[in-house]
């Protein structure tokens, strides 16, 4: 089995103490981006071929916090190494990986992390979310400049390969944004690698990147009005206006949804009804598979 080891220090520059738990999921979420990156080193380098890739805490301090790691890339038997020296240095460079230098690898995890938190952004509409965005997106000029300088290529083609060549993207975006978490309990911090001020998470990136939900949690906070909307009553408590009420709104979704009632409505006003029509407020949820689906109805007014 042969294997390049490469150091990578990261600094979070918080003035105060970080949680223990935080910097524990943060951590994770490093190893699991770092475990993303031969895909982008694979698209590079088309002749390297790295089979496995291992993270290992060197150093841990707590005076801010420094992580002192080592990322071990596994590339198989000595043959299989030999061939991806010898193949790809001449044409991109792949020696800055295989002397340990640090900052290409850090190059190429910083610019991972930026596109992440920019992906994940880039999926809202809202006026904010677009401005955050663009101040990643600008944070990650800088290093993909650096990163596309390395190995002589183009930014344009440095960016196209970064950003086309992670499978997974939401998987990106949720250790991205996790990974940069711990710098958001501080409103000045920033994140720098290899104590290299031009490789560095900027104090209005860290500010930028949002907390990471899923597709679900963020269906869940999702409540809509509907006016005039056939419900099928399918169980009835006239004892609560809270408690033991379903219906199904066909028109919306096939499930069976708990219903509570607005204070205005009387139970008795829907006693031996099978139907009615009303105007409602939806709040909706997901399933685990991300699928949007009422969780439920509030009845505001029946309909005559």
């Amino acid at each position: 089995m042969q294997y390049q080891e490469v150091s990578q220090r990261v600094y979070y520059s918080n003035k105060e103490y970080v949680p223990l738990g935080e910097i524990a999921h943060s951590l994770i979420a490093f190893e699991c981006l770092v475990k993303q990156a031969p895909e982008v080193l694979e698209a590079l380098f088309p002749d390297a071929k790295i089979i496995d890739v291992e993270v290992f805490i060197k150093e841990l301090r707590s005076d801010s916090i420094w992580e002192d790691l080592v990322v071990k890339l596994i590339f198989g038997n000595q043959q299989r190494f030999d061939e991806c020296i010898d193949n790809t240095r001449q044409k991109l460079g792949i020696e800055r990986i295989m002397n340990n230098n640090p900052n290409f690898l850090s190059a190429v995890l910083v610019a991972m992390i930026l596109a992440g938190g920019a992906y994940y952004l880039g999926k809202s509409s809202t006026s904010s979310d677009k401005e955050a965005k663009a101040t990643i997106e600008a944070n990650n000029n800088t290093i993909i400049q650096i990163g596309a300088g390395m190995v002589d290529m183009t930014a344009d083609e440095f960016t196209s390969i970064v950003i086309s060549a992670i499978k997974d993207k939401e998987k990106l975006a949720k250790n991205a944004l996790n990974v940069v978490k711990p710098a958001k309990l501080d409103a000045n911090a920033t994140i720098t690698f290899n104590d290299d001020p031009h490789l560095k998470i900027t104090n209005d990136s860290v500010r930028a990147m949002p907390e990471y939900k899923s597709a679900s949690e963020e269906l869940e906070e999702v409540i809509e009005d509907f006016h005039d909307v056939r419900l099928e009553i399918r169980a009835i408590d006239l004892d609560s206006t809270k408690r033991g009420w379903a219906v199904v709104a066909p028109s919306l979704h096939k499930k069976r949804v708990k219903l509570q009632l607005d204070p205005t409505i009387k139970p008795l006003d829907l006693k031996n009804k099978l139907s009615i029509n009303g105007h409602i407020t939806v709040v909706w949820g997901g399933d685990k598979k991300g699928n949007r689906m009422p969780k439920l109805i509030f009845l505001r007014e029946i309909l005559d």
